[in-house]
């Protein structure tokens, strides 16, 4: 099973969303989001990030520093909290 890490400013709209993703993959795969001075502390296991809009300026050093792929969710998704479109992203860029 995939391991999905959200990150966001605060982790709280974003735990939302994570339910959203995690729903629209039939819980094919798991989605935890954290705030961003809290993901290093979970980085075990991830396979891939994504961070979230209002924080799209700290995707490189996220990346640098978690040695992870990490893509940024597009707006117009996440102010839609549109988690199957979201799941459909994270099957196109690491497979089902």
């Amino acid at each position: 099973m995939k391991n999905i890490m959200l990150i966001c400013n605060a982790g709280m709209s974003t735990g939302i969303l994570a339910k959203r993703i995690q729903a629209a993959s039939n819980d094919t795969i798991k989605v935890h989001a954290y705030a961003e001075a809290e993901y290093e502390d979970y980085l075990d296991g991830v396979d891939l990030i994504l961070v979230s809009p209002q924080i799209r300026f700290l995707a490189d050093d996220i990346a640098a520093k978690s040695h992870k792929t990490v893509k940024t969710i597009a707006p117009q998704k996440y102010g839609m909290m549109d988690g199957k479109g979201i799941y459909q992203d994270i099957v196109n860029e690491i497979g089902g």
